[in-house]
Formats: C-alpha cells, sequence, structure tokens
C-alpha cells in the first residue's frame, strides 16, 4: 500500500519529464547532399536535438509545427503565438545526443495558415502526438550503374492539303495491293489522274 504513492508520483514524474522534453524537441539543423549527377539521389537529413534517451525509435513519424508569432498592423504589439502544422518526418537514425530524420510527407497549406517559408527548417517544434510507426519500405532510387535511356517523341503535324495528299497515296497503294498483277503494271505504269485508263 506504501508503494501505490510512491509508483503514482513516479509515473506523474516520468510523463511530466517525457512532455517536458517533448515540448523542447527542435530541429537544429538541415543538410543535403550535392549530387553529381542528374540520376543521384537528393537527400535532406534533418536533425533533431534529442538522442537515444527521447523515446523515439527509427522508423516513427512525428509531426513537425513551427510557433508562429502574431503581431498586431504596426508590428509592436504581439498579440500571441500559434503553433502551426507543417509536416511529418521519418525518424531514420538515433544516436547518443542526435537523432537523423527525413521528410515524410508536407501539409497542404489549403486548410493550414500559410507559412512565410515552405518546408521543414531550423527551429521548427517536434510533437509526437499524432505519431505513428512506418513499416512500408524505403523507396528505391533508381540503379545508378545502369544507363538510362532518353524517351523521345516526336509528332508530325501536318497540313490540311499534306493529309489529303497522303490518304490518295495509300488508296492508290491498297489499290496496287488488291489488283490482280496485270492492273497492277497499268496502276504503276499510267499517269492518268482522272481514273480512265
Amino acid at each position: 500500500m506504501k508503494l501505490l504513492p510512491f509508483f503514482f508520483s513516479t509515473m506523474f514524474s516520468l510523463g511530466l519529464s517525457f512532455s517536458v522534453s517533448a515540448a523542447e524537441m527542435t530541429v537544429i539543423d538541415v543538410r543535403r547532399n550535392i549530387t553529381l549527377a542528374d540520376k543521384d539521389p537528393i537527400y535532406k537529413d534533418f536533425f533533431i536535438n534529442t538522442g537515444a534517451n527521447s523515446g523515439l525509435k527509427k522508423n516513427l513519424v512525428v509531426n513537425v509545427i513551427r510557433k508562429i508569432n502574431i503581431r498586431d498592423s504596426g508590428g509592436t504589439n504581439s498579440v500571441g503565438e500559434i503553433l502551426v502544422p507543417v509536416g511529418q518526418l521519418k525518424i531514420i537514425a538515433i544516436y547518443e545526443k542526435v537523432t537523423v530524420a527525413r521528410e515524410f510527407s508536407l501539409f497542404s497549406r489549403d486548410e493550414l495558415p500559410m507559412l512565410e517559408q515552405i518546408g521543414i527548417m531550423t527551429g521548427d517544434q517536434i510533437e509526437l502526438k499524432g505519431s505513428f510507426i512506418d513499416s512500408s519500405k524505403p523507396k528505391k532510387v533508381a540503379d545508378a550503374s545502369a544507363p538510362q535511356k532518353p524517351t523521345v517523341e516526336i509528332a508530325l503535324i501536318k497540313s490540311p492539303a499534306d493529309i489529303q495528299k497522303n490518304k490518295a497515296q495509300n488508296s492508290k497503294a491498297e489499290l496496287i495491293k488488291s489488283s490482280p498483277p496485270e492492273r497492277l503494271e497499268k496502276v504503276a505504269i499510267s499517269d492518268n489522274k482522272s481514273g480512265h485508263e
């Protein structure tokens, strides 16, 4: 019975420390690789200021929010702050003091307040509410060693006169194919365009 108050106080302090650390999780750095060819994959890593003791797990998808300070039209008085959802990050690696994540999705601005800077950036906060484990496999990047053949489509635009000429040639060719051999010679030799021989 004496352990019950200790148990509840311990659970409360753990819950409080977890919610405090969750509120303090922010994106502290963003890095992007430099590609040497157009077909090389582009990676953008987001570094979060928390590590192995945070409770984050690999493949956990967390929400990213941005704190925006709202001021009056003069810009002198702060009306307050709002937390605006930006997108989601997927945890890819956890180290002692730093966690690395990649962009999972960005939220549409259709029904959310606009952002001056689109995308996830340094200073954005990590929110664990609504987080989930994504068990899907990472998207495969095309094999860089396999040469890619460019696809070229050519569209020919013909004038109405060219279309009529082409139809006449096709009908003449059909006539040649369907004619008996003796007719073939006459049609092939004749330049008579009236159709009379």
